[in-house]
């Protein structure tokens, strides 16, 4: 193929424009350290040193006097003459760490990659040069070029992508803090490659082997101006390792809430020990509930904690506008108070997910450590007086990953978020905290579809029970759940599905004609009354949960919407047994040694009880069980 004859294939790239924040400085070596450690245990000059070590003199200046300008290093007078000796803050450097600290400089500057569709690699500019489709176009008239397409389009980056990539075209005396979305952006634009023979030119250093196949394929088989389909990208850099298992030690029962009323006191605890950043999703949103809690906001942010709330109401219009007319009514009230205006605020979007999350800086222990929540809570619209099921995560990776979820949840509404950048940035220095290794318990995010997997899982290992709860019975609880149960029941697993109420189509009648076809089964059914129950969870045998916003017995999950639901799956010794044991307490009738009854069950509180629950809550008991 001649010059004449050469072929130019166009291939979609992104093209990012970033304002971040970078740690510039210095990183030191494991000879560095080397250095110091000696200098910490005899003053030497740096002849003796470079005779030891074998490196030039002129090379161990240079390392000393750079550690002189950082106060490690000292002269020091000796009878053989002007010697090197580490300060004291030196020899607690190297004490202290096993490589030594970097000493930075934080600093704001632009960035600009093009990033290929194959293996996810950024590239300087000079190294990829992108063109606007436009110019792809002008091209076009005047030159035989063959475009590549993406099947269905690859959609934008996600908040962690934009983080990897943009840290692949840093230089090496630098380190990513974060990235300012509201000054960022990313476009969909070409780049361009010309073929001649089996020569491409344009390739940027280390090209990735799909990318040069696709190139030689579009040039070799594709006609001018019919465009190659190429598959979506493979995201692998996008990874939130949603299924990494974290390791842990066992469970704490007190990290397991129940009640409203401790919902509610958690929440508080939480507030009051928030020492910079508090971030919640809350589904739904109440004025009224806002205005409860005002006060321990007020005192959170007087302190300097930042404060984002944001909700996810989204089943039809009127839901929506209900929310939206919440949230703003909130902001008022938070512009209206000295401590909250400037430092809080409710988002004025939805994002479309029905999970309940909250994130802070608030164990009440060292500075830097974090907590997420996790569960059934609307924060910002319970009255705190149903049982919910929340669990608490202290474990810095466990932590990391709901952060991540959490960031990506609100930048695929957002892409300008401050909020998501801080929780990817948070997510990334908790994932390199050193962690114990091992423990007797682990635990994994659980996203959208993945619910079903679970599922399957109690169905597939259950060897004694399945207990499953949530707030509304629905047309897909038979698939979803009690199905799955029927089929365990096979091997003598007990199975029992608690609600509060039915849902959409489903009448009283259906529930009970359910229930006969699902006791038949040994599958219990179990309903309790006066809307008790608004947790959602699956447990099995003594020590497998799972607690999330999912309504197991009614919802369904969408495949394109991940963080539509957001659940954690937890393997604890001993841990589903106490949940059981603790909601026993509250209604017997769950209890799996109780004989199946000839009608529906069902669990309502005495006539009494019922009055005086409109103004007092029904907490469940926290007493722990043994186990069984």
């Amino acid at each position: 193929m001649s010059a004449r004859n050469a072929v130019r294939v166009a291939v979609p790239v992104k093209l990012a424009r970033l304002r971040v924040w970078v740690d510039k400085g210095r990183h030191w070596s494991a000879v560095d350290r080397l250095i110091l450690w000696s200098l910490a245990n005899q003053p030497s000059t740096a002849g003796e040193l470079a005779k030891v070590a074998r490196i030039p003199a002129r090379l161990i200046t240079e390392i000393i006097l750079r550690m002189m300008r950082f106060g490690w290093v000292e002269l020091a007078a000796a009878p053989k003459g002007a010697s090197f000796r580490a300060t004291e803050a030196g020899r607690e450097v190297v004490e202290t760490f096993e490589t030594l600290p970097p000493v930075t400089r934080r600093q704001a500057r632009r960035i600009s990659f093009s990033m290929e569709p194959f293996a996810w690699r950024a590239y300087g500019l000079r190294d990829l040069k992108p063109y606007r489709p436009s110019e792809i176009e002008t091209i076009e008239r005047e030159h035989d070029v063959r475009r590549l397409v993406i099947d269905g389009g690859w959609g934008r980056l996600s908040s962690l992508e934009l983080y990897a990539a943009a840290e692949q075209v840093l230089t090496d005396d630098e380190e990513l803090s974060s990235v300012d979305y509201s000054a960022s952006d990313a476009v969909d634009q070409f780049a361009l490659f010309t073929v001649i023979g089996n020569s491409i030119k344009g390739l940027p250093p280390e090209p990735a082997e799909q990318l040069i196949a696709a190139i030689r394929r579009a040039a070799r088989d594709n006609k001018p101006g019919a465009p190659m389909k190429i598959k979506a990208p493979g995201r692998a850099a996008a990874s939130v390792t949603t299924n990494d298992v974290v390791s842990t030690a066992p469970i704490r029962s007190d990290d397991i809430v129940l009640s409203g009323e401790d919902h509610r006191e958690r929440l508080i605890e939480i507030l009051r020990q928030a020492r910079s950043r508090f971030v919640m999703h809350s589904t739904f949103l109440r004025e009224d509930a806002f205005i409860e809690l005002q006060e321990e906001f007020g005192r959170a942010a007087k302190r300097g904690v930042r404060i984002d709330i944001f909700w996810g109401a989204d089943r039809d219009e009127k839901s929506r506008k209900a929310n939206l007319d919440a949230a703003i009514a909130i902001n008022h009230r938070i512009n209206a108070d000295r401590s909250l205006r400037g430092r809080a605020r409710v988002h004025l979007y939805t994002t479309g997910s029905h999970s309940k999350l909250l994130i802070a800086d608030a164990t009440g222990r060292a500075t830097g450590e974090f907590v997420a929540v996790v569960g059934s809570c609307n924060w910002l619209y319970s009255g705190f007086d149903r049982v919910e099921t929340s669990i608490v995560l202290r474990h810095p990776h466990a932590v990391a990953r709901v952060a991540q979820e959490f960031a990506e949840l609100i930048f695929d509404i957002s892409t300008s978020s401050e909020a998501a950048s801080d929780l990817t940035s948070l997510s990334r220095t908790l994932r390199s905290h050193d962690a114990a290794q091992g423990g007797e318990a682990e635990v994994r995010l659980v996203r959208g579809d993945e619910h079903a997997r679970l599922m399957r899982l109690a169905r597939e290992t259950a060897e004694q029970s399945i207990m499953v709860g949530g707030d509304r019975l629905g047309v897909a609880a038979e698939a979803r759940t009690i199905i799955p149960m029927m089929v365990a029941a096979e091997r003598s697993v007990q199975g029992i599905l608690c609600y509060s109420k039915p849902s959409g189509p489903l009448t009283n009648r259906d529930a009970q004609e359910l229930a006969a076809i699902a006791r038949q089964a040994g599958v219990r059914l179990v309903q309790i009354h006066d809307r008790e129950l608004h947790g959602k969870f699956l447990l099995w045998d003594d020590d497998h949960v799972v607690i999330t916003s999912l309504n197991w017995s009614s919802a369904d999950t969408r495949p394109d919407a991940p963080q539509g639901e957001i659940g954690l799956y937890a393997k604890s010794p001993g841990l589903a047994a106490n949940i059981r044991c603790r909601l026993i307490e509250g209604w017997p009738a769950l209890d799996p040694s109780r004989k199946t009854q000839l009608v529906e069950e069902s669990i309502r509180p005495p006539r009494h009880r019922r009055r005086r629950r409109r103004n007092k809550t029904k907490a469940v008991k926290k007493v722990a069980c043994d186990e069984e």
